[in-house]
């Protein structure tokens, strides 16, 4: 089957992630994968409202925004998973009874949205210096009419698709279990299994791809402050 960016079904966008980009924030990244880009900012961990106060854990709030100023269903499902994957993810326990917020804006939205936020919100949160337990990647897979998957979906190809999973990874997790899960369609078990093996290794390369950056961002600000 020819894609419309005529890559084969296992190759993903090229990926690009910006260290920073944002000020008068406590962490920030930019996170592009082809033609989808989201930046994430974040603030925290930071004096949370009384009601929202937790003894024992930080609170965490996510805001997600589109490329359009509506808001839909699916971005405030999208606000749920973030919310749910790096809750159990964030070492709140360290901070009780302050807020950890994370700003999400999609700068450009063509496929594969979910998956780019989960792994911007990563490094804005590595970024901000905010303890975690291991760090997270997410990546889509959609299987077509014609019963083929496709990795890092674009948006042409999520309209036409059977099916479309996106899950998240968490590094060194034992038996490959994803921490987060999003099927729609009709799909058979056999097909769910096979777009998780494909999520699965994506996940893996987009985790080196994010070691990479921060290396690189590490080596940068070493060369900066010796001179």
């Amino acid at each position: 089957m020819a894609r419309p960016d005529r890559r084969e079904s296992s190759q993903i966008r090229a990926l690009n992630c910006v260290l920073g980009p944002l000020n008068r924030v406590d962490g920030s990244a930019q996170f592009t994968s082809g033609n989808t880009s989201l930046i994430c900012g974040i603030y925290g961990p930071i004096d949370v409202k009384v009601f929202d106060e937790k003894l024992d854990r930080a609170h965490l709030e996510v805001k997600f925004r589109p490329d359009i100023n509506v808001s839909t269903t699916k971005d405030r499902w999208i606000e749920s998973a973030i919310r749910n994957t790096f809750e159990r993810n964030i070492l709140g326990h360290l901070h009780p009874r302050t807020l950890v917020q994370i700003n999400l804006q999609v700068r450009e939205g063509d496929g594969s949205v979910d998956a780019v936020a989960i792994n911007a919100t990563t490094m804005a949160l590595v970024d901000a210096g905010v303890p975690l337990r291991c760090m997270v990647a997410a990546a889509t897979c959609a299987v077509m009419p014609g019963g083929e998957m496709v990795v890092d979906p674009v948006a042409e190809e999520v309209e036409l698709a059977v099916s479309v999973h996106t899950m998240a990874f968490a590094e060194g997790a034992p038996g490959g279990e994803p921490v987060y899960v999003d099927s729609r369609g009709d799909f058979s078990m056999e097909q769910y299994s096979k777009c998780h093996d494909i999520c699965a290794m994506t996940s893996e390369r987009i985790l080196a791809f994010m070691r990479t950056a921060i290396e690189g961002k590490v080596i940068k600000e070493s060369h900066i402050s010796a001179i």
